[in-house]
């Protein structure tokens, strides 16, 4: 969990601020509720207080874009390494600066 943002972390912003563009009453709750996500994890998620699951992360991506496959691989990608750097953070700090 670098000082580098996730691609995963910005392409739930970007998805959501477009929603958003559409209907301005478009909330944080709405979106991860249509992502079936709890809002609570949902939040802490984009936050950076927590990683989703790589089967969490399948399921989102397929709910956003499910005919794009590189981006799929691009996303899964994405929180398969920061879950990576975190463990490799818990072991010892200075093998990763990930926090």
């Amino acid at each position: 969990m670098g000082k580098k943002i996730p691609f995963y972390i910005t392409y739930l912003s970007t998805e959501f601020e477009k929603k958003k563009a559409k209907n301005p009453r478009f909330s944080l709750r709405a979106f991860s509720q249509w992502l079936e996500v709890d809002p609570s994890l949902f939040s802490k998620i984009l936050s950076r207080q927590n990683i989703p699951s790589l089967k969490m992360a399948n399921k989102m991506i397929l709910k956003l874009n499910p005919d794009d496959t590189q981006l799929r691989e691009k996303f899964l990608k994405s929180v398969s390494e920061e879950n990576a750097c975190k463990e490799l953070h818990k072991l010892d700090s200075d093998l990763t600066d990930c926090l």
